[in-house]
C-alpha cells in the first residue's frame, strides 16, 4: 500500500510540475526569480541611471545628455546621424537633445562642406572640462557595484555579454552601431 501512496504522490508532484508556469520552471532564459536577461539589464540600467543622474544633477546635466557628451568625448567630432546611432537614440530625439546642449555651450554643431542637410557635432572646451570632471567620479560609482565580484567573474560576464550582443547584432543585420 506504502508503495502505491507514493506513486499517487509522485504523479501529483510531476503534474503539479506541468502547470507551474514557464517564468517559474528552470531554464536559461529565466532567473530562479522568473525574470530574463533583458530584465535583469533594464533593471541594472536604471539603477545606474538613476545613481549616475545624482553625479549629474550638480552640474543640471540630464542622463540623456550625458550619452551625447560621453560618446563625442571618446570618438570626437561625428556627423549628427552617427552620434545618434552610437548613443542608441533616434536621429530626430537628437535634434532637441543638441539644441539644448548646444545652448549651454557644450556642443558645436557644424554644416558638412559636402551635404548642407547633414551637421557634424564636437564637444566645446566646456563640455570636454565637464567630462573630464564627471567621468572618474561616474566611472568610482561603477566601480563600486561590482564590489565582491571576482575578477574570473567578470572576465565570464564580459564573455557572456559579448556573446549576446553578438548575437543580437547578427539578428539585427547590422541596423544599428554598437559601441
Amino acid at each position: 500500500m506504502a508503495k502505491s501512496n507514493a506513486a499517487a504522490v509522485k504523479a501529483i508532484k510531476e503534474a503539479a510540475v506541468s502547470l507551474v508556469p514557464a517564468a517559474k520552471q528552470p531554464s536559461e532564459v529565466f532567473d530562479d526569480r522568473g525574470r530574463t536577461v533583458p530584465w535583469m539589464a533594464r533593471t541594472v540600467h536604471r539603477l545606474y541611471d538613476s545613481q549616475a543622474q545624482k553625479i549629474l544633477d550638480r552640474e543640471n546635466i540630464a542622463i540623456a545628455y550625458w550619452y551625447y557628451l560621453r560618446v563625442l568625448a571618446e570618438r570626437g567630432e561625428l556627423n549628427q546621424l552617427e552620434l545618434s546611432k552610437r548613443v542608441g537614440i533616434a536621429s530626430t530625439t537628437a535634434v532637441p537633445a543638441l539644441d539644448n546642449l548646444e545652448k549651454r555651450g557644450l556642443v558645436q554643431r557644424t554644416r558638412d562642406p559636402n551635404d548642407r542637410r547633414k551637421y557634424f557635432v564636437n564637444l566645446k572646451p566646456e563640455g570636454k572640462r565637464l567630462v573630464d570632471e564627471l567621468l572618474p567620479e561616474l566611472t568610482d560609482m561603477i566601480s563600486a557595484s561590482l564590489d565582491g565580484i571576482t575578477q574570473k567573474d567578470m572576465r565570464v560576464f564580459w564573455k557572456v555579454m559579448h556573446q549576446i550582443e553578438a548575437n543580437l547584432t547578427q539578428k539585427a543585420q547590422g541596423d544599428t552601431v554598437v559601441d
